[in-house]
C-alpha cells in the first residue's frame, strides 16, 4: 500500500470545464499556475501548461499528481484523468482524483459553520446539491427533481450556494438565483483540497483507482437492429 508520506512536489490539472489550469507546488509553495480555456479542445490544449510545468522540475520526479474528476465535462475530465495518469506513470508517483467543487474559490473561503453547497443543473429535468465537508471535499451530488430541489435550498437560507452553470438555468425564484454565485474549479486549489487533507483520508485516496465523478451512470444508447456491430461474421 502506497502512503502519503514525504508528498514534496505536486501536479494538479483541471480540466472538467473550459476555463482549465494546471498548477505545481514545490517545497512549500505554489511555483505554477497556468488557466487556459479549452472548450472541446482539452486533449490538445492541456499539454502546453503541463510541459511549462514539468519543465520546473529540471529533471527531478513528482511526489504526486492530482486530479479534477468533476462532475463537468465527460471528455474533458477523462482527458486530465489521462494525463494525470500518464505523468505518474513516467514519475513513478500516485495519482489521486479530487472532486471539482470543492477546488473552486467559494469552496474554500466558506468554510465556516454552514458549510456551502455546490448546486447546479443534471439534465433531463433533475438539479444536484453536493455539499462540501468539514474535511474540504465535496460529496457526492444528490439528484432531485425541481421540486424538491426548490425547497431543500428554501430551507438552507444561511448555506452559500455555488454553481458552475448559469444561475438562470436553475429555475429558482430572484430570491434564491440571487443567492448563488457562479464560479469556477481551479487547479491550484485541488492541490490546497488535498494539502488540508487528514493523513488517513490522503492515504484512501492514493489507493483508490482514479475515475471521474459523474452526476448519473454514463448513457448509452443500443445499436439498432442491422447495425454493422450486431451482424454475425
Amino acid at each position: 500500500m502506497i502512503n502519503s508520506v514525504c508528498v514534496d512536489t505536486i501536479l494538479a490539472i483541471e480540466t472538467s470545464v473550459p476555463e482549465a489550469s494546471v498548477a505545481m507546488w514545490r517545497a512549500g509553495k505554489r511555483v505554477f499556475f497556468e488557466p487556459f480555456s479549452s472548450d472541446r479542445n482539452h486533449n490538445s490544449m492541456v499539454f502546453e501548461p503541463l510541459a511549462k510545468a514539468l519543465e520546473l522540475l529540471e529533471g527531478e520526479r513528482l511526489s504526486l499528481a492530482v486530479v479534477g474528476t468533476g462532475p463537468g465535462s465527460y471528455s474533458g475530465t477523462r482527458i486530465g484523468i489521462a494525463a494525470a495518469q500518464g505523468v505518474a506513470l513516467v514519475h513513478g508517483c500516485p495519482a489521486v482524483g479530487l472532486g471539482s467543487l470543492a477546488a473552486t474559490p467559494v469552496a474554500r473561503e466558506n468554510r465556516g459553520e454552514a458549510l456551502p453547497w455546490a448546486v447546479g443543473d443534471a439534465r433531463r429535468g433533475l438539479y444536484f446539491i453536493s455539499r462540501i465537508t468539514a474535511g474540504g471535499e465535496a460529496m457526492a451530488a444528490e439528484l432531485m427533481d425541481a421540486e424538491a430541489f426548490r425547497g431543500r435550498l428554501a430551507e438552507a437560507a444561511d448555506r452559500v450556494l455555488f454553481t458552475l452553470d448559469d444561475p438562470g438555468r436553475l429555475g429558482l425564484d430572484a430570491d434564491t438565483e440571487r443567492r448563488v454565485v457562479r464560479t469556477t474549479p481551479e487547479a491550484g486549489l485541488l492541490i490546497d483540497v488535498w494539502l488540508g487533507l487528514a493523513a488517513e483520508r490522503r492515504d484512501e485516496l492514493i489507493n483508490q483507482p482514479l475515475s471521474p465523478s459523474y452526476l448519473r451512470a454514463p448513457y448509452t444508447s443500443k445499436a439498432k437492429a442491422g447495425h454493422p456491430l450486431l451482424r454475425k461474421g
